[in-house]
Formats: structure tokens, C-alpha cells, sequence
């Protein structure tokens, strides 16, 4: 028995001696600093105890918050990381270390050497990181469509070009990929771009290939503010392409009629009266506009007429427009894209629509007139007219309404017929100066009495 009770005594306290050592070695292992196998990207964090991690990896991130970062497309301009909202996260960096060396043996701890990498763990900001990359704006560029130009009666295409645009999140993602390679002495990484397309392609416009329909003015040559500000609108359609249903807008196109945009002082209709007003001119270009598309099928969505008529256009067949409302809106209403080719001349213009002309189809214009009422006839009071005297200040105009029907035909045969608009033009009144100026009553002549002593005197 007593054999048995110092063997088992014994072997209690070789086992107490057992776990009593693994338990002093996992204690000492458990803080043990880092041997050099264990690295945070490149960084080394040998040397460095568990229990000591945190305050390390505060220190790496205030250095690593100064690391410069280089944009491949703008490759002369050195940033900060802190400057992008991106630092190294502590918290969760801690974590991963820790976990990665939990999950190493314990006698591989003690007796190897293991090799540990971890990655960084990043937080960032996403609004910091969009306030810098508004810096780099400038590496976006807008699509530019396809537009074409009349010349010599031929059709001329101008080629689309794509577009760039940058994009936050991949962006961001480039960085930290790039982060992957720390140390270094610089971080460099590429802004992605997201491809923008054109509205219209070069392959889409180069489905127009003639001229639709056409129109021209006349206007004076002299008058050269107006003229100016009709080669402004002229300039500013020309080119255009309409997909299938898209709309025009004439004002969105033509722009605000400012001395800023360029625009002058020129004669313009207002409220029945020509007076100055800037841009004027740019209604002939409308109006010009408006006859065009009538004649090219294109759909008109809106349009007014002037309060009175116009000499460049027919009656009921004008487009007025104001900064404040009133615009000309067009449809393509084809299966195909259509595009507005302008031409101006000394004293003309002509306004094309370009498409794909049906051969032996052409379009008739027809206006109704009702009957013209007589202008109103207005009569003012001039003190500088002699009385019974009359003067014309205005010669007023009748009031009509005109009705425009457009006749498509086909090989001469009538296909179809539509009424388009309907136009009343009011009646300006004839105003007439009438004078109120007395005549002094006539001096009586004198006798030669009275004249004879003065020319006695005279002749001494």
C-alpha cells in the first residue's frame, strides 16, 4: 500500500508541476513580444508586446496619416492620406493582429519562428474623400454629340466624342489597394473614371442624308445690331440633332437675351409697339425656324404669333418668343434623327431640316384670312398744330384672324392635311394729332400819317 501511495503521489505532483509550467509559459507567451515574423503590411512589430499594441499602432497611424499620396493622372500635385479621409483604424487593426497570432501553436510561438501578415485595417470618410476629389474635376470630360453641317448641299458630320466622369467609391477603393504596398515612400493610385457616352453617336447622325424641308428670310443689311443678334440664334441652332420624339426648345437653346450673352439693343415688338429692347431679331430666326419645320413634318408643340403682323414672313406663319415665356417648341415626330442646318447671308437667312427625304413627297403651306375689321380710329390733342389742321401719327392696322392648313403630298396626290394654327392678330388703332393752336387775330394796317413823321426822322 505504501508503495502504491507514493506513486500516485507522485505522479500528482509531476501533473501539478506540469500545468503549473504550461500555465507559467502560456502567461508569459500570452504578452511575449512579437518576434520578427509577425508584420503589419510591411511594417515589422517585432519587439513589440501585445500589451503595449495599441499605443504602436496609435503612433503608425499619426505616421501614417502624413504619408504623401501621388493621383496617377495628375502625377504633379503630392497630397497627404489625411487629406483624403482615409487613417489607419486602431480598433480593428488591434483586433486582426491579435487574431492572427491567437490562431499561431503555442509551441510555435515558444520554440519557432512564425510568420505572421496582417493587413491594415482603413476607416474613411466619404465625405472628406469627395471634397478632395472635387479637386480633380478637371480630369472629367463632358460627352460631346455628333452634329452636323450643311455644306454645298452636302451633309457633313462632325464625330461624337465620349465622356469621363469620376466615381467616388471605386476610387476610394483604388487608394486602399494601393495602401497595400506600404512602406513606400509614396502611395500612388489612379482616379477611376466611369465612361460617359453622347446623347447622339456618330453612327445616329450619320443616318441624316439630305434636306427635308427649307426656308429663308430677307432682312435689311444695315441694320447691323439686329443682324448681330440674328447670327447669334442663327450660330446657336445650327448643328442640332433631334433623336426620334425628342423636342427643341428655341429659348433653352438660344439662351437668355443679354448684353452678357452678347446680344444687342435692336428694334423689338412689344404689346402691339416696335421699340428697343435687347436681342431683337431673334424672332425672324424663330419664325424662319417655325416655316422650316412645317415644311420638314416636323410636330409643333408650341408657337405664337406676334401681336401684329410681320413683313418677313406671311400673315398667320410667324413665331414670337420672350425671355419671359412665349418659345417655339419643335417635335421629330420620324422614325430617324433629324438636324437644323442655318446659313446666313448679308440679308438673308435660310433654315434647313436635315433627314432622309422621301422622294416625290412635298409640302403645301395654306392660309385663311377672315375678313379684316377696320382699325379703331384714335384722335389726340397737338398744341402745336394750328386748329383744323391733322397730322397721322399712326397708321394703325386691321385685325385678322388666319388659319394655316399644311397639305402633304405624295407624287402629286394628296395625303394628308392638317390645320395647324390659328392666328388672330388684333386690330391697332389709327391714331390722328388734331390741333388746338389759336391763330392771333391779324394787326391792323397803318396810315400814312402815323408813318411820315418816322421817315421824316429817318431821312435826317
Amino acid at each position: 500500500m505504501n508503495r502504491r501511495w507514493v506513486g500516485a503521489t507522485l505522479l500528482s505532483a509531476v501533473g501539478f508541476l506540469g500545468l503549473g509550467a504550461g500555465a507559467l509559459l502560456w502567461t508569459v507567451s500570452r504578452d511575449a513580444p512579437f518576434p520578427s515574423g509577425v508584420q503589419l503590411a510591411g511594417y515589422s512589430l517585432a519587439g513589440v508586446r501585445p500589451s503595449q499594441l495599441s499605443r504602436h499602432l496609435e503612433t503608425l497611424r499619426a505616421v501614417l496619416a502624413e504619408q504623401p499620396i501621388v493621383v496617377a493622372q495628375a502625377p504633379q500635385h503630392t497630397t497627404r492620406l489625411k487629406q483624403w479621409g482615409v487613417e489607419l483604424d486602431t480598433v480593428a487593426t488591434q483586433q486582426a493582429i491579435l487574431e492572427a497570432w491567437a490562431r499561431v501553436p503555442l509551441w510555435e510561438r515558444l520554440f519557432g519562428a512564425p510568420r505572421v501578415q496582417v493587413a491594415p485595417q482603413w476607416a474613411a470618410i466619404p465625405e472628406l474623400f469627395q471634397a478632395q476629389l472635387e479637386r480633380y474635376r478637371f480630369l472629367e470630360r463632358t460627352p460631346r454629340d455628333a452634329r452636323v453641317r450643311f455644306v454645298n448641299g452636302v451633309v457633313e458630320v462632325i464625330p461624337s466624342q465620349s465622356g469621363q466622369t469620376l466615381e467616388l467609391e471605386p476610387s476610394l477603393q483604388n487608394l486602399l489597394t494601393a495602401l497595400r504596398e506600404l512602406p513606400a515612400a509614396q502611395t500612388r493610385f489612379e482616379l477611376a473614371m466611369r465612361p460617359t457616352p453622347p446623347r447622339i453617336p456618330t453612327e445616329a447622325a450619320r443616318a441624316i442624308r439630305g434636306v427635308m424641308g427649307s426656308y429663308t428670310t430677307r432682312f435689311p443689311g444695315y441694320q447691323v445690331s439686329r443682324n448681330h443678334n440674328i447670327r447669334l440664334a442663327a450660330s446657336a441652332l445650327n448643328g442640332r440633332i433631334l433623336l426620334p420624339g425628342e423636342r427643341l426648345s428655341y429659348n433653352q437653346v438660344v439662351g437668355k437675351r443679354t448684353l452678357k450673352h452678347g446680344f444687342r439693343p435692336a428694334p423689338v415688338i412689344l404689346y402691339g409697339e416696335k421699340r428697343l429692347g435687347i436681342g431683337g431679331g431673334i424672332c425672324q430666326v424663330s419664325s424662319t425656324l417655325y416655316n422650316a419645320a412645317l415644311l420638314g413634318e416636323l410636330n409643333i408643340v408650341r408657337r405664337a404669333n406676334h401681336s401684329i403682323p410681320v413683313n418677313y414672313v406671311p400673315l398667320g406663319r410667324d413665331a414670337t418668343v420672350t425671355d419671359t415665356g412665349i418659345d417655339l417648341v419643335i417635335e421629330n415626330p420620324h422614325d430617324h434623327p433629324i438636324a437644323i442646318a442655318t446659313e446666313l447671308g448679308r440679308s438673308s437667312l435660310t433654315i434647313r431640316i436635315l433627314g432622309q427625304p422621301v422622294a416625290g413627297r412635298t409640302v403645301v403651306l395654306k392660309t385663311e384670312h377672315s375678313q379684316p375689321k377696320s382699325p379703331p380710329i384714335k384722335r389726340v390733342p397737338d398744341p402745336t398744330l394750328p386748329v383744323g389742321k391733322q397730322r397721322i401719327i399712326k397708321k394703325g392696322a386691321a385685325g385678322v384672324r388666319v388659319v394655316l392648313w399644311r397639305e402633304v403630298y405624295e407624287n402629286g396626290v394628296l395625303v394628308k392635311r392638317e390645320r395647324v394654327a390659328t392666328s388672330v392678330y388684333r386690330a391697332q388703332p389709327r391714331v390722328i394729332a388734331v390741333g388746338t393752336k389759336q391763330t392771333p387775330p391779324a394787326q391792323p394796317a397803318a396810315n400814312a400819317d402815323t408813318l411820315s413823321p418816322r421817315a421824316d426822322a429817318h431821312e435826317e
